[in-house]
């Protein structure tokens, strides 16, 4: 007779507690759950053993850099071992000039040990704990991931929420399709009839494509900065000490939290911007050196 697994969230909670998979699929997991979390541009480390520079991800959300670190020991561990290894995994912050840190645990946390941790740091932190990892890999979009890191299949209660979730994706994909398709000829015949009273100088458009090549370069650089760190690329030391006080000029002039890391939607829009502002002045439609 098969034995019914344990209900309530319990299999999925115990078997992240018990963890005996090891670091490489941690990180993997930890990708995936933040990913489902809304955060972008994911950039792993070394999953499988190498120098991660106090990181085990990179990713982006809402115009912030993060750093990710996945701890996943087997077992409940002693809540002074767990803030070592987030204090240890904190330095990365300013190591990899990153905004904050996601430290994604299979551990047990209370709100008052959250509150702790959060308080360690002068950054953005978000704490993914046990708790949190369970109602995240129990939720419908998860389903596939739960059984490729924890084995646990889809039970009949799960699929009926599954085909329940899609369908009700469904109609809400349907029913912005059906209001774009009745409000699209009056949207354009909107946008033709707009008159533009203000023209700008081009003195004002100059100055925009000088702060717009100035966000471009600095997120260039800070790509080739984390490859020379990785050990990736190498630039002649003059040359880069050149680039190094560049960047801090970029810095003091717009701040820190106005020059990325961005998202790719928000990447888009600078580069498009730059190309529409070049052709106005006489450049080349797509016209994007920096």
């Amino acid at each position: 007779m098969c034995s019914r697994r344990r209900t309530d969230g319990d299999e999925t909670w115990n078997r992240l507690r018990e963890w005996t998979k090891g670091q490489k699929p941690a990180e993997r997991l930890a990708s995936h759950i933040i990913s489902s979390d809304g955060f972008e541009s994911i950039d792993p480390s070394h999953p499988l053993g190498g120098r991660d520079g106090l990181k085990d991800l990179v990713c982006l959300k809402d115009g912030l850099r993060w750093i990710g670190a996945a701890y996943f020991p087997r077992g409940q561990q002693t809540f002074q071992v767990i803030k070592d290894k987030f204090i240890h995994d904190l330095d990365g912050v300013v190591k990899n000039d990153a905004n904050g840190i996601l430290f994604i645990t299979n551990q047990e946390l209370s709100l008052a040990e959250r509150k702790n941790l959060i308080s360690c740091g002068e950054c953005e932190v978000e704490i993914y704990h046990l708790e949190r990892l369970v109602h995240i890999l129990n939720s419908p979009s998860n389903y596939g991931i739960r059984l490729e890191f924890l084995d646990i299949e889809v039970t009949k209660e799960e699929q009926l929420a599954f085909f329940a979730e899609r369908d009700k994706s469904f109609a809400i994909i349907n029913d912005r399709l059906e209001r774009l398709s009745k409000d699209y000829e009056s949207f354009k015949e909107e946008m033709l009839d707009h008159s533009y009273d203000l023209v700008r100088s081009e003195e004002e458009i100059v100055k925009v494509i000088e702060e717009l090549l100035d966000k471009i370069w600095f997120d260039r650089h800070m790509v080739l900065r984390e490859r020379i760190d990785q050990g990736f690329e190498t630039v002649n030391p003059e040359i880069w000490q050149g680039a190094l006080k560049s960047a801090q000029k970029v810095i003091a002039k717009y701040g820190r939290k106005n020059i990325g890391p961005w998202s790719k939607f928000e990447w888009g829009m600078l580069n498009g911007k730059l190309s529409a502002l070049r052709w106005v002045l006489g450049d080349d439609w797509d016209m994007l050196d920096t």
